[in-house]
């Protein structure tokens, strides 16, 4: 389902301190947008402003054209799914339960738990590669495990939307290609709109159809990695001198940091 998900002159901030400033966006629909920045840019404020877990200090953020703030909670839990960054699980909860959270939406003062929220899970499980922990408890679990169960709740929720805030944290290099290829996937097979906060650059080049580039709380560029991300922009927004190249993979650009050291042997080669 189609669904408009956009931010006009938003302003966003904690404690009297403004951190997004009279930012507009719109998220493509159906594609995956990453949203990469240096920390402390405003990556995970612009999110949870989105998510409405964040309340407007002006501007506004609408959802199919009402503004966030209007909307019932529970509305909007039914059409976005959000993995917030650094979770917490009540104590005792098993990796099952808290998956099986996911499904608040869609419960009601007379619908019971169903053989679809069966299914929702299960396939969260099995997506994430969680099953064989369904009945362990989360405090046992390593930090990428646990990361893992996390993003299996927010697949269960089964929105059309997905937003997730730094979804790879704790991920081994392995895990976290996985995820992001399941992440792919439900985006081309099931047309979900997923917008992504990441740290690695790369990594966002090679899996985001449209990239949001952010700068002391507002976007300094956006569109398709290929159009957007070059030697300028990184230096710009991450203060980072380097190359960029195709990535012989996926032919994205990728990101080779130069480093003092590393900058000084290439001047020793040039000049022998």
């Amino acid at each position: 389902m189609i669904h408009d998900l956009r931010a006009k002159n938003l302003i966003l901030g904690y404690a009297g301190t403004d951190i997004v400033r009279d930012l507009d966006v719109v998220i493509p629909d159906g594609r995956i947008t990453v949203i990469v920045g240096a920390n402390a840019c405003g990556k995970s404020t612009l999110l949870r402003g989105l998510a409405r877990l964040l309340k407007p200090r002006g501007g506004e953020v609408l959802l199919d054209g009402t503004s966030v703030q209007d909307l019932r909670s529970i509305d909007v839990a039914k059409v976005l799914g959000l993995l917030p960054q650094s979770p917490v699980a009540p104590d005792g909860i098993t990796v099952a339960d808290l998956v099986g959270r996911g499904r608040y939406p869609h419960q009601g003062w007379f619908r019971q738990w169903s053989t679809e929220d069966e299914r929702a899970v299960a396939e969260a499980l099995e997506a994430t590669g969680t099953a064989d922990l369904a009945d362990r408890n989360i405090a046992e679990l390593s930090g990428g495990q646990r990361q893992r169960v996390w993003v299996a709740m927010a697949l269960a929720q089964d929105t059309d939307l997905l937003l997730l805030d730094e979804p790879t944290t704790f991920l081994d290099i392995n895990h976290q290609v996985e995820l992001l290829d399941l992440l792919t996937d439900l985006n081309r097979e099931s047309g979900k709109t997923i917008v992504i906060v990441l740290h690695d650059l790369n990594l966002a080049c090679r899996y985001a159809d449209h990239i949001i580039a952010m700068k002391q709380g507002a976007i300094l560029a956006e569109g398709s990695p290929i159009d957007v991300i070059d030697a300028a922009v990184v230096t710009e927004v991450f203060g980072l001198e380097c190359e960029v190249v195709p990535d012989p993979v996926s032919g994205t650009p990728m990101i080779v940091p130069r480093g003092r050291h590393h900058a000084a042997r290439q001047r020793v080669t040039a000049a022998s």
